[in-house]
């Protein structure tokens, strides 16, 4: 219970005085969505992954980055590298809220891009009850502005938390993965309910 206490006071500390683009916020966004990965080699659908970067992923950062990295013999450290590429490549970084961006950064990491794009399109479309955002699978400066005037963050993580369990339950997959997915989903919104109960 302490150790919970203290990574919450310090998340929401973060979020108050480092700002989005402080090297220290982004590992701790990183850390915290790799806690939910296994440092195992995974198999599923013909893909291969590790730490949660899946095979293409991988390969198309070596072309990037002339590296010749490994699914199979992926690092910590690697998996890291490649997260905090995908956290800018996908225009992430640019979410002021630390803790919006660790929340939405997870269903980017685990779902995929346009996934991820759509399922936070939708929220903000529900959030704003606006007819402004288009949900295109493309989360462009229109959407991050948007997520950029977030002020209710409870409601907000409610509504993107059903969102993400409603688009997983569409798998096939959830069967299989369903409950995994389900407890890291709602960790999420365990910590924003209890970071906005907290009075500093």
């Amino acid at each position: 219970m302490l150790e919970k206490f203290v990574v919450i006071i310090t998340l929401f500390y973060s979020i108050a005085v480092f700002g989005a683009e402080d090297t220290r916020v982004r590992e701790r966004i990183i850390s915290e969505v790799l806690s939910h990965e296994g440092d195992k080699l995974v198999k599923n659908q013909k893909e291969m992954s590790k730490y949660g970067i899946r095979n293409f992923l991988l390969l198309d950062y070596n072309k990037k980055f002339n590296k010749k990295y490994s699914v199979k013999s992926l690092t910590e450290e690697q998996a890291r590298e490649i997260a905090e590429h995908l956290l800018v490549e996908y225009r992430l970084n640019e979410i002021e809220n630390s803790y919006s961006q660790m929340m939405i950064f997870d269903i980017f990491f685990n779902s995929g891009y346009k996934a991820g794009a759509v399922i936070t399109q939708r929220a903000l479309k529900k959030y704003h009850e606006s007819k402004e955002v288009e949900v295109d699978g493309v989360l462009g400066s229109k959407s991050i502005t948007l997520l950029n005037r977030v002020q209710n963050y409870e409601k907000f993580v409610d509504i993107i938390t059903e969102e993400r369990i409603s688009y997983y339950k569409s798998l096939e997959s959830w069967v299989k993965y369903g409950k995994g997915w389900e407890k890291r989903i709602n960790s999420y919104r365990e910590k924003v309910r209890d970071v906005v109960t907290i009075e500093i």
